[in-house]
């Protein structure tokens, strides 16, 4: 029982860390008046879909190797935040590599929740 509850518990970590993605610590969702659920729902389509392209950005920069982690042991940067930080990038200065990354077949990550069950 314990064991299910951790591994529930890191699958909603990470539905909380990207709810912070679409949120406070990049696209800023929270601040749209749009008021109109077929507009909102359009709005949050492209959200995911930048999202998914971020992360696809994280890869192509990334690589599979984990993150630095600094002194304190968090993380320097999110995985998100690399990957936004480059489309960013790409998208002014080389839109080529930024149209790569999102047609680019993304590895798979290991799922530790998988190996831990």
């Amino acid at each position: 029982m314990p064991k299910q509850a951790l591994n529930d518990y890191r699958k909603r970590w990470g539905i909380e860390c990207l709810f912070g993605d679409t949120k406070t610590r990049g696209l800023n969702l929270e601040d749209t008046h749009i008021t109109n659920p077929e507009k909102l729902a359009s709005l949050i389509v492209v959200v995911m879909l930048a999202i998914t392209w971020a992360y696809r950005c994280a890869t192509q920069t990334m690589g599979m190797k984990a993150r630095p982690r600094k002194s304190h042991g968090r993380r320097e940067k999110s995985w998100f935040r690399i990957g936004l930080d480059a489309l960013r990038n790409w998208i002014l200065n080389s839109p080529k590599a930024a149209a790569q990354a999102w047609l680019d077949k993304a590895p798979r990550r290991a799922s530790t929740v998988s190996k831990r069950a």
